[in-house]
C-alpha cells in the first residue's frame, strides 16, 4: 500500500480527532432519514493540519429539523443564522455550524441574501463574498 501524503497525513489526523463529534452527529441525522456532509472551511483546514474547534456541516434536513435531532444532544444551540438556514450547535468543546442545503441570492440593496432551501447539495465554486 502506497504511502500517504503530507496532505493526505494531515487530513486523516485531524477528522479522527473530531470523529467522536462527527460520528455521533452523523448517526442522529442518518437515522432520522438525513444526509449530513463535513464542509467548507474545515474541509480546507484538515487538509493543512489546522482544523481547529469549528465545524461546518451541510444537510437536507430543514433548521426546524435539525434543532429537534440536537435536542438533548447539544450543549447548546443558538439560532443567529436560521433565517439563512444555519442551527449553531455546541458539543464536546466544538462549536458546530449545520446549515440546510440551499441557493442564495443577492440584491444590490442588502447584504443579506435570499435563500431558499433545496434537496440537494449545490456545488459552490466562487467564494461567498464574491457570489453578490
Amino acid at each position: 500500500m502506497p504511502e500517504l501524503s503530507e496532505v493526505q497525513s494531515n487530513a486523516v489526523r485531524e477528522l479522527l480527532r473530531v470523529s467522536p463529534v462527527a460520528v455521533e452527529l452523523g448517526s442522529r441525522f442518518a437515522g432520522a432519514g438525513h444526509a449530513l456532509h463535513l464542509v467548507g472551511g474545515s474541509v480546507r483546514d484538515a487538509l493543512l493540519g489546522r482544523l481547529g474547534d469549528d465545524l461546518d456541516f451541510t444537510t437536507d434536513a430543514r433548521p426546524e429539523q435539525v434543532l429537534a435531532l440536537v435536542d438533548g444532544w447539544a450543549e447548546a444551540t443558538w439560532a443567529t443564522g436560521i433565517a439563512f438556514g444555519t442551527v449553531g450547535v455546541q458539543r464536546a468543546g466544538f462549536r458546530i455550524e449545520v446549515t440546510t442545503y440551499r441557493a442564495e441570492a443577492y440584491d444590490r440593496s442588502s447584504r443579506n441574501p435570499s435563500v431558499t432551501y433545496g434537496a440537494a447539495p449545490r456545488r459552490t465554486t466562487a467564494p461567498r463574498a464574491t457570489r453578490r
